[in-house]
């Protein structure tokens, strides 16, 4: 039997709402532009390696913003990440190659990001000082993981393991805002090869900063709580309502209502194709098709909200 105080002892972190563990959303770190000074959020923060898998750095998946008829937008994550077929990306190409104009532009809605999830640890943020020590995941896109890729493999200079706690490098982390979006284009690896630094005092390589480094990482949060998650029954309906807005569904959404079938009505009528058609004619401009991996400011949108 449940303590009788309880209900006068319950914080907002102990309700359980049937939502995302209550710990994942604390363990993302997710600054935001409008919370630092004149509308640029700084922070100094060093990517640290993955204890459970240090061959295994980071966390990457391909999503999808998606949005109903309403305009109620939700992630989903594509089964492409994993190499299996995706009818989101298979619908993406049907519009993309499509002769109209208007199939084009309607593409747009189905572009999937690449996103990416590594442990880093707050060493200063101004912002918020009770941060500063601590570990967290931080989600970021192809322009940090642009920077990380060219300390891993200059052109020119001695290659940095920037996840080493030894011979790594600080990541000054600047984030504007640019066209309405957050933008990380000024964030970049601070200074020369440094240790990290563990309770205010930098580690040195020998068996007393080890363990103090493996009791640091041994408490951090678990990368793989943020990686690729397939579709459950709730998903694939929303996914399949979306679907149902575009015109010749095509083979994608037949394949994946026989695989698994959704507890929603996904099967698409001639005439609310034609309608959905109709509809997007006389509320959107035909614009040229742009590539799927376009990486434009709409990446920056995606690593602004929190996943």
């Amino acid at each position: 039997m449940a303590n009788e105080f309880d209900i006068f002892n319950v914080s907002v972190k102990d309700l359980d709402t049937g939502e995302r563990p209550s710990s994942a959303g604390s363990d993302l770190y997710s600054p935001k532009p409008d919370q630092g000074q004149d509308g640029t959020y700084r922070s100094l923060i060093r990517f640290l390696p993955n204890a459970k898998n240090p061959r295994k750095p980071f966390e990457r998946k391909y999503v999808y913003w998606l949005e109903d008829r309403e305009g109620n937008g939700f992630f989903a994550d594509s089964p492409s990440t994993v190499g299996e077929k995706c009818p989101v990306q298979d619908m993406f190409f049907k519009l993309r190659n499509s002769e109209s104009a208007v199939d084009k532009k309607m593409s747009e809605g189905l572009k999937r990001r690449e996103v990416f999830y590594a442990l880093v640890q707050i060493m200063k943020d101004p912002q918020n000082r009770d941060l500063e020590g601590q570990v967290k995941i931080m989600k970021f896109g192809y322009k940090i993981k642009t920077k990380i890729d060219e300390e891993l493999n200059p052109q020119f200079d001695e290659p940095t393991q920037v996840f080493d706690p030894f011979e790594g490098k600080n990541f000054e982390l600047v984030i504007s805002k640019k066209g309405g979006f957050p933008n990380y284009d000024s964030s970049k690896f601070h200074g020369n090869k440094s240790p990290m630094t563990i309770n205010g005092e930098a580690v040195s390589n020998d068996d007393a900063s080890r363990k103090l480094i493996l009791d640091l990482l041994k408490d951090a949060p678990d990368l793989t709580t943020w990686g690729y998650k397939a579709w459950d029954d709730v998903i694939r309906g929303k996914v399949m309502n979306v679907l149902s807005q575009f015109t010749s569904p095509g083979d994608s959404i037949q394949n994946i209502t026989r695989s698994k079938p959704a507890p929603v009505n996904t099967q698409v009528t001639e005439a609310a194709a034609t309608k959905a058609t109709t509809e997007t004619k006389e509320t959107t401009k035909a614009e040229p098709a742009k590539g799927e991996e376009k990486k434009d400011d709409f990446d920056d949108f995606i690593n602004g909200l929190d996943l």
